[in-house]
C-alpha cells in the first residue's frame, strides 16, 4: 500500500486526520472541542484495491486554492513515501469540482 496522510481542518478546533502506513494499518482521529478517541485497524484488500484505484485515478492533482474571503475547510493530501510524496492543498469546495478528488476523499472518510 502506499502510504496516505490525509488532514482537514476547520472552525472551532474541528480535525480530522486519517493516516495509512505502507502495511495497510491505519489511524482515524477526528474531533472537535469535543474530542473523539482515535480508531484504527488494517485495511481488507477491497480497501486496499479501491484506494490505490482511486489514487491511479486522480492521477497528478489539479490546484484547487481556496477562493478569496471564502469560510471553508481547507484540506491536505499526502500521498508517498516520506521524500517522495506529493502534498496536495486544495478547499473543501474542490470537491464539487473534482470527481476523482471527491472519490479518493470518501474512501479516506469511510475508514
Amino acid at each position: 500500500m502506499v502510504p496516505i496522510k490525509y488532514q482537514v481542518v476547520g472552525e472551532e478546533d474541528y480535525a480530522f486526520v486519517v493516516e495509512i502506513g505502507s502495511t495497510g494499518e491505519y489511524v482515524v482521529q477526528s474531533g472537535a472541542y469535543t474530542s473523539q478517541p482515535p480508531r484504527s485497524g488494517l485495511l481488507t484488500r477491497l480497501q486496499e484495491n479501491e484506494l490505490l484505484n482511486a489514487i491511479q485515478a486522480l492521477g497528478i492533482p489539479g490546484e484547487h486554492p481556496m477562493p478569496e474571503g471564502a469560510a471553508a475547510f481547507e484540506a491536505r493530501l499526502i500521498i508517498g513515501e516520506e521524500g517522495e510524496a506529493v502534498t496536495y492543498k486544495f478547499w473543501e469546495g474542490a470537491l464539487e469540482e473534482d470527481v476523482k478528488l471527491n472519490r479518493l476523499v470518501r474512501l479516506l472518510e469511510m475508514l
